[in-house]
Order: structure tokens, then C-alpha cells, then sequence
């Protein structure tokens, strides 16, 4: 089970975690490699390594003027203890959503918001680890402070499906998988001026 969301948790993965767009500035890329801790019930807790990217942050932003949404793209590997859990389940494929939380800090402000990512249909190999890739998207942000604003990654939540050959859920039928950065990593993931 905590396979399963974990193996969606890598396609997901972010939350999921999409960034803001500055729509008066050009766009910038931004990449993290991060590893999260997702708790499975069959399974227990389960490390995740995960890259967040995306390619159209802004350059800088305008007190008050909100930003626009921008892409984001999270790839997870998904271990082998993962891959043999969801065999033994019957799950040929996997699927589902991730839903992160995004730490925003401007100046003396702190505002968390919430990047919902798609995990597509999967395919899950017989043996070995694989990798799960989600897209997905950060809603707008209006900033109240000149100065800079840092965008972080924080903890998600997976909602995954395993999936038997013929596109019906497994007996273990959706899960929900509450992942957790992580400590001693860095969670930065881009940084810009506000004006």
C-alpha cells in the first residue's frame, strides 16, 4: 500500500510542487533534488528521491501585481521494495494525485500554498525500481512585500490507485500516503526580487 502511494508520490511528486510566474518578467528555470519520507500502511515509511522542476518562473515580481500560474514537473524513483509490494498486490499500473504545500516567505510575510500535481496512468514493472513523473501547477500569488521572495517545498499528500491489468483498482482500492521532507536537506527551490 504505502508502494502504491509511493509510487504515485513519485509521479506526483507536488506537492507537486508547482511554482509561481511572474507575468511582466521573463521566465526562469528552477530544479531541487529532494528526498521525502512517505508513510505506507503496508509498508511503513519509505524514502522517495525526487526532482522538482519547472522552467517558466518569473524573473521578479510587483508589490500587489499577482503572478501568473506556472508548470511544474516532479520525477520520483520508486524503490524495490515498492515495485515487489505492488506485484504482490496484482497492480500492473498506478495512478493518482499529489497535493504539496508550498511555503512562500516575502519580507516579514510567510504564506503557504497548494500545488495539486497528476500522476498518470503508470506502467509497474515486475522487479526493480522505477520512475513515476507528475505535472502539475501553482496558482497565482499576489506578494506584499519589496524586497525578495523564496519559494520553498514542504510536505504532501499522495492519493494513489493501484491498478490491475485490466484498469480495475487492486482489493487495496485508493490510498492516501501523508509524505514528509526528509531533515537536513535543503528546501529552496528559487528565490526572486520583488519591486
Amino acid at each position: 500500500m504505502k508502494t502504491l502511494a509511493r509510487a504515485a508520490a513519485c509521479v506526483l511528486a507536488a506537492g507537486a510542487l508547482s511554482m509561481v510566474t511572474a507575468g511582466t518578467s521573463s521566465a526562469a528555470p528552477a530544479s531541487l533534488n529532494i528526498t521525502y519520507s512517505c508513510n505506507f500502511t503496508l509498508i511503513g515509511a519509505q524514502d522517495m528521491p525526487t526532482t522538482v522542476s519547472s522552467t517558466d518562473l518569473p524573473d521578479s515580481a510587483t508589490v500587489g501585481v499577482p503572478t501568473a500560474v506556472s508548470n511544474t514537473t516532479v520525477t520520483s524513483t520508486v524503490s524495490e521494495s515498492a515495485t515487489t509490494t505492488l506485484a504482490w498486490l496484482g497492480a500492473k499500473s498506478v495512478d493518482g494525485t499529489m497535493t504539496s504545500q508550498v511555503p512562500v516567505v516575502n519580507g516579514s510575510a510567510t504564506q503557504t500554498l497548494t500545488s495539486v500535481s497528476t500522476i498518470p496512468n503508470t506502467p509497474v514493472p515486475s522487479s526493480g525500481t522505477f520512475q513515476v513523473t507528475a505535472t502539475g501547477t501553482f496558482p497565482a500569488m499576489t506578494l506584499a512585500n519589496a524586497g525578495s521572495a523564496t519559494i520553498s517545498l514542504g510536505s504532501a499528500e499522495l492519493k494513489l490507485t493501484p491498478r490491475l491489468a485490466n484498469g480495475d483498482a487492486t482489493w487495496l482500492g485508493t490510498i492516501t500516503v501523508p509524505c514528509t521532507v526528509k531533515p537536513g536537506q535543503s528546501t529552496t527551490f528559487y528565490t526572486f526580487p520583488v519591486a
